[in-house]
Parts: structure tokens; sequence; C-alpha cells
């Protein structure tokens, strides 16, 4: 039962976010989680709603789901918004070891060289950063 009203607060939360109402997504989100801890799209879709106005809770969203994180297929969401939290935060050793974990997996996530790319830019390593890339480009 639980599940199914969670559901049904996550897709109101894409709704809102959809039309640019961050703050009434972020609490649809929150609701979604909070009625369903385990569900790991709404916990990013309320970590990342959540980061521009308060980083370090996000990341402890975001944490808090990698606890919980017990079937196949749902760190690697968590690891990469968690990296992109950290990343928004400037917490850039947090988000490389955040984004080294989630490219370790068995289906790292695809788009993993993108926020690599990002996070090498923002560190100064433009080379790596290209080169990261030319890999996202080949994977996409």
């Amino acid at each position: 039962m639980s599940a199914a009203v969670a559901r049904r607060y996550f897709v109101r939360g894409r709704e809102k976010l959809r039309r640019g109402e961050l703050d009434n997504a972020c609490q649809e989100f929150g609701a979604a989680v909070e009625l369903h801890p385990g569900f790991v799209e709404a916990r990013v879709g309320y970590a990342l709603t959540l980061v521009r106005t308060d980083p370090p809770r996000a990341a402890q969203a975001l944490r808090v789901g990698l606890s919980r994180a017990t079937r196949h297929g749902e760190r690697g969401p968590l690891l990469c918004a968690l990296g992109d939290v950290l990343l928004i935060g400037g917490d850039f050793p947090g988000a490389e070891a955040a984004y080294t974990e989630a490219a370790r997996l068995p289906n790292a996530p695809k788009r993993l060289p993108d926020r690599l790319a990002r996070l090498r830019a923002k560190t100064g390593k433009f080379a790596e950063a290209l080169s990261e890339m030319l890999i996202a480009a080949r994977v996409k």
C-alpha cells in the first residue's frame, strides 16, 4: 500500500519538477521517501532538488539510501547522485570517491564519463576532463 502511495507522490514530484516548481517537487519526493525509504528514484529526486538549498542534507539522504540499497542496480544511481551532490557542494574528493565506487559496479552507469569530466574540469585537470569527454562522446 505505502509503495503505491509513494509512487503517486513521486509522479507528482516529477510533474512539479517539469513545471519548475522545485520546492514543491522536493516536498513530493520527500514524502515518497518517507513512505517508502527503499524507493531509489524518489530518493535521488529528493536529493537533487534539495541540493540547491541544503547540500549536506541532500548528501545524507543519499548515504542513508546507500546503506539501505540491497537490490541489484540500486547503488549506481545513488552513487552517481551522491557524486553530483558532493560536486555541487564543493566536496571534490567525496565526489571522486562516489564516482569511483560507481565505476567499479558491474553495470556502471553509462553517463559516468560526463560526470567525471565535470569533476576533472572543476578541479583544474583539463587534460583528464577532455579525455573523459571523449569517452562520454563514444558512450552516447
